[in-house]
């Protein structure tokens, strides 16, 4: 039973299409990024686990079995330990042909993809991006847009369906997009999340020429941590001191646009949370202040970027009070470029779970503040 069990998995869910995947042929294997895909294809509210009424077919079959510590989701962690039975299991048998083993998803033809760039030197994994642009060159520069996964800063991957496909979807529109792996807490805890964030942007706009990206049209999307990591992009200034050791320093950090949906946006709000105290312990800083630096509302100035904002006020996992005091915080610093979708009876999910409004309403924001 365990035998056929794999199999079927690995016959429902390994990808099997190709895509160049330039610099880093280990990308190529199947088994470590099998949990971005299960995450991408299964995970509805973007938070980085599996609940049972997310899943269906063999994944919900065997939940209870994968949930091995019984706390009602399949986490990361224990994705990733179904994926490694699962790569034993795979290791000897012949790929069918056709399929690379690539877990990167299919895209259109008109649109380019180079997987895995690093964005920084060093030995982590995450410092890594995907770069998704037009085929079709463009006379003039293009517009730019980051996108930045979710998962609570603990989980999460770059491929992660709203967000590559997120990218893959305004790379159609006209946009080079790249769409950003970072350090999760449990490698290296805050602000680690942040500095890569900031180190990419730079990338980017260290390669805006030759990538064809107008380098001071940059805009960017996320949802829950990303949401945060995002408003961190556009509101933190290098004074902050949160640029970290990465290179491209003589490159701005700062986005000109920010849409963020479900943002945590003041770790005051979680102070009775276990979560949000771990999160923040870091020998090199005190824990108050690191939680202050980390909040994007303490870095609310006059000359923010444009915000759209969405929250869904039944959000059980980011409070509605996060965006409607940092609304409040933004309009008082004298901003008037804000957009509030706020949502009744919406949860965590909004951004997804009211596609109809909030799709649409990002890309009205992006082709106006960037200029498409």
């Amino acid at each position: 039973m365990k035998i056929r069990y794999l199999s079927l998995i690995a016959a429902t869910l390994l990808p099997a299409t190709n895509l160049r995947a330039e610099e880093n042929t280990a990308a190529n294997r199947p088994t470590p990024d099998l949990p971005a895909r299960w995450l991408q294809q299964m995970d509805a509210n973007q938070d980085g686990k599996l609940a049972k009424s997310e899943t269906s077919g063999i994944m919900l079959r065997f939940f209870d079995r994968n949930d091995t510590d019984k706390d009602g989701f399949i986490s990361d962690g224990e994705l990733r330990d179904l994926a490694g039975r699962l790569g034993k299991r795979m290791a000897n048998r012949t790929p069918r042909p056709g399929n690379s083993g690539t877990a990167l998803p299919s895209v259109p033809d008109d649109v380019e993809v180079v997987a895995d760039i690093g964005y920084r030197e060093g030995d982590s994994q995450a410092w890594k991006l995907d770069l998704v642009t037009p085929k079709e060159k463009a006379k003039e520069p293009r517009p730019g847009l980051v996108f930045v996964h979710g998962g609570g800063w603990r989980n999460g991957d770059k491929r992660a369906g709203t967000f590559f496909n997120g990218a893959v979807e305004y790379a159609q529109k006209g946009y080079v997009c790249i769409t950003v792996n970072y350090r999760l807490t449990g490698e290296a805890p805050f602000p680690a999340c942040i500095e890569d964030v900031k180190c990419a942007v730079r990338w980017f706009r260290a390669h805006a020429g030759e990538y064809g990206v107008d380098p001071e049209r940059i805009g960017g999307y996320g949802n829950s941590a990303g949401a945060h990591l995002v408003a961190m992009l556009g509101l933190a200034k290098k004074g902050a001191g949160l640029e970290g050791d990465g290179p491209w320093q003589d490159q701005s950090s700062l986005i000109q646009s920010v849409c963020a949906s479900a943002t945590p946006t003041d770790f005051s709000l979680f102070q009775n949370s276990k979560n949000n105290r771990d999160r923040f312990k870091n020998e090199n800083y005190d824990d108050a202040e690191l939680s202050k630096l980390s909040s994007p509302i303490n870095h609310v100035s006059a000359d923010a970027p444009p915000f759209l904002l969405i929250h869904g006020t039944a959000d059980t996992t980011v409070n509605v009070k996060h965006s409607d005091s940092f609304v409040e915080a933004l309009k008082k610093a004298g901003n008037e470029d804000i957009t509030y979708i706020r949502v009744d009876g919406a949860g965590h999910g909004v951004y997804n779970q009211n596609r109809d409004e909030t799709h649409p309403a990002m890309e009205k924001f992006f082709a106006r503040t960037l200029g498409r």
